[in-house]
């Protein structure tokens, strides 16, 4: 066996992860601006349909570290201080052995609230607004209104008051 070569290949991937973990938490500063704070997602991994319409605002986290991916669709707005988790702990008698991780979409026309966290594999549909604060662990069906912890849907985009 060649020591050197196995080596060589977990140092450069430590230095992936390291370089992806460090272009994550850069991209979560004030001094970014909002269209380069995308691309930068977009070298981290995060699919964008149309990145150049997708607004994200500073101090929001993609955990997008566990081989996992985030797609964003059209016209998405993510706002401050939102946190967006591919995993999530499993409880059993033991305590939390392992992690429920996979893939999280976003669909076009998407806005999410302040402080939110999107958390689990997960889907929010077209359309969807996502009130501040929300915690989000299940799916968020098209034109939907959700929020509060656990978020349940408290309206419909065109149902009137």
């Amino acid at each position: 066996m060649n020591h050197k070569a196995t080596w060589n290949k977990f140092s450069f991937s430590f230095v992936k992860k390291a370089f992806k973990f460090v272009l994550l938490h850069m991209s979560m500063q004030f001094f970014v601006p909002p269209g380069f704070r995308t691309l930068m997602l977009k070298f981290c991994g995060i699919k964008f349909k149309n990145r150049k319409s997708v607004f994200i605002g500073t101090d929001v986290l993609f955990d997008n570290l566990k081989n996992t991916k985030t797609t964003i669709g059209d016209n998405v707005t993510i706002t401050t201080g939102t946190k967006i988790i591919n995993h999530f702990p499993v409880l059993s008698s033991k305590g939390v052995t392992e992690y429920e991780m996979g893939d999280i979409v976003i669909g076009d026309n998407v806005f999410i609230g302040m402080n939110s966290l999107i958390i689990k594999p997960i889907t929010i549909g077209n359309g969807a607004v996502i009130g501040a604060g929300s915690v989000v662990t299940k799916d968020v069906p098209e034109l939907s209104i959700v929020g509060g912890n656990p978020a349940k849907i408290i309206g419909k985009i065109g149902e009137s008051a």
